[in-house]
């Protein structure tokens, strides 16, 4: 493969960037994995909607039939890519997961093996993830074995977070548009106060409290305060409270 220089990388960032819908996004990662040497690609984006629950977007082209082979006879539940991606930020080359015994189970090794017979027999995959919950997957592989799959680490670990930027931008649904008390008490609550307890913090009644809290759960169409609270901190409309940050340990060199 040869070398991309730094204009090239900034072209590929560029037509990212303006992608104007889910389609030219997918064609611009298709035309990036042909200047890699690559044969295919899929790409999951999962977007939460909840603690535990997510809605999955596909962008792919991978060979016939095996996407509904995957999801049909539900091999994500044992899949050792996918595993190991939703706990780590690090690439995973294909080739090495037969040293990683505690993901590489014997249904996991059966669904490697059905890649390879796809014709999926080298590649990478790159988890990504964001402080909203959102969890990118992108598997690029080819028919080939050459044994170095390096350089397309390289350039796809340079582009491949704004390919995720773009594609929470398209995919992900309007967020509630909460106002900043319905947030605090939200917060307050999240930390394990009572409405009275963070009315007394607030410096507001209780009535308001539970006034600002009902009006979160409707916007965001919950049935409680704790589905409220898990919903909005998954989409990521909960967040650290940067004014009361607790530094544990600084470490000097």
């Amino acid at each position: 493969m040869q070398m991309q220089n730094d204009s090239s990388i900034r072209a590929h960032i560029r037509l990212v960037r303006e992608c104007p819908s889910a389609e030219h996004l997918s064609q611009a990662i298709h035309e990036l994995i042909k200047q890699c040497e690559f044969d295919y690609y899929q790409f999951n984006l999962f977007l939460p909607s909840g603690l535990l629950q997510s809605h999955v977007s596909v962008f792919s082209h991978s060979p016939s039939n095996w996407l509904e082979n995957y999801w049909q006879n539900q091999l994500a539940a044992h899949d050792p890519l996918l595993l190991m991606s939703l706990r780590q930020n690090q690439p995973i080359v294909w080739n090495e997961l037969s040293r990683m015994d505690t993901v590489m189970t014997e249904p996991g090794q059966a669904i490697m093996r059905l890649r390879a017979e796809y014709g999926m027999r080298e590649g990478i995959t790159l988890p990504i993830h964001s402080g909203q919950g959102h969890h990118g997957i992108l598997h690029i592989s080819r028919e080939e074995v050459t044994g170095d799959v390096f350089p397309g680490i390289h350039l796809f670990g340079t582009i491949y977070p704004y390919i995720f930027q773009k594609a929470c931008e398209l995919m992900s649904p309007p967020s509630p548009n909460l106002s900043e008390r319905e947030r605090q008490c939200l917060f307050w609550v999240s930390e394990g106060k009572t409405s009275w307890e963070a009315a007394k913090i607030l410096g507001i009644t209780e009535r308001t409290v539970n006034f600002h809290l009902n009006s979160a759960i409707r916007k965001t169409g919950c049935k409680n305060r704790y589905q409220a609270i898990a919903r909005n901190v998954a989409a990521g409309q909960l967040r650290p409270d940067l004014q009361r940050l607790n530094i544990i340990n600084h470490i000097k060199v």
